[in-house]
């Protein structure tokens, strides 16, 4: 944040340092730089993935914990393994498929690797979330007529809605902070604001390490804001799903 107000000469000369004084242009100069559209397109590919997470990582969780089919060891032991593949080392045949299906240089060549990485980990931690829950209020709704969609929606992601929002969280911060897909899948065409953080960051010889720390410092502000908003509604996440997670018949 401190170096987002200095300029070159002070960011070379110290870069621990306080500035001199406090100088907003290279927040100027982001903007100028066009820096709005990066912001929006790291908008619409952070919000895109983490909702194609959240549904497909809670589903998945919800269907093999609750029912019985064959190879299920396996497709469990596939989906935990995700999380031991390097984005790095996968970017490159990624590309390739990418490329075979004509959809390089586009959103989805962005949007795709994210929710493909950031789906495992997310699984993992709804797993046991899911496995753990008492089937007993699962059973009691369904007496009282609840379908499998209502226990799941109005009973089931309410009593985990901790679990849930750390996994929000976590999805938007990784989505936020992945680089790899704008720079090698899209060439920086549809680039976000991590792409332009790090291409500026650098440009030493253009002297953009002001301007890259500027934006830097704007980005971590929207993760910062989601955190805070996910605290401040993640109690009363289940008072809107109409139930409360403690009470039972």
């Amino acid at each position: 944040g401190i170096n987002s107000l200095k300029t070159n000469n002070e960011f070379y000369k110290n870069t621990f340092s306080l500035p001199g004084s406090l100088k907003w242009n290279n927040y100027v100069a982001a903007w100028k730089e066009g820096v709005g559209a990066y912001y929006l397109n790291s908008i619409l590919v952070t919000g895109i993935s983490v909702i194609a997470i959240l549904l497909v990582s809670t589903m998945t969780a919800y269907l093999i914990t609750r029912f019985e089919f064959k190879c299920k060891k396996i497709i469990i032991a596939f989906l935990i393994g995700g999380m031991f593949v390097s984005p790095q080392t996968a970017i490159i045949p990624l590309y390739n498929l990418l490329h075979g299906m004509r959809l390089y240089n586009t959103y989805f060549s962005m949007i795709i690797p994210i929710v493909a990485f950031r789906l495992s980990f997310s699984f993992f931690m709804l797993y046991p979330a899911f496995k753990e829950f008492p089937k007993e209020l699962e059973e009691a709704a369904e007496l009282d007529g609840a379908n499998k969609l209502q226990q799941f929606k109005h009973i089931i992601l309410p009593s985990i809605k901790t679990i849930v929002t750390l996994n929000i969280i976590l999805s938007i911060t990784g989505s936020l902070s992945a680089f790899e897909p704008p720079y090698v899948i899209t060439g920086g065409t549809f680039g976000t604001a991590t792409y332009f953080v790090m291409m500026n960051s650098l440009a030493h010889e253009k002297g953009k390490i002001g301007l890259a720390a500027a934006m830097a410092v704007v980005l971590m502000g929207l993760i910062f804001i989601v955190t805070i908003f996910q605290h401040v509604s993640g109690g009363s996440f289940g008072d809107r799903c109409g139930y409360s997670g403690t009470e039972q018949e």
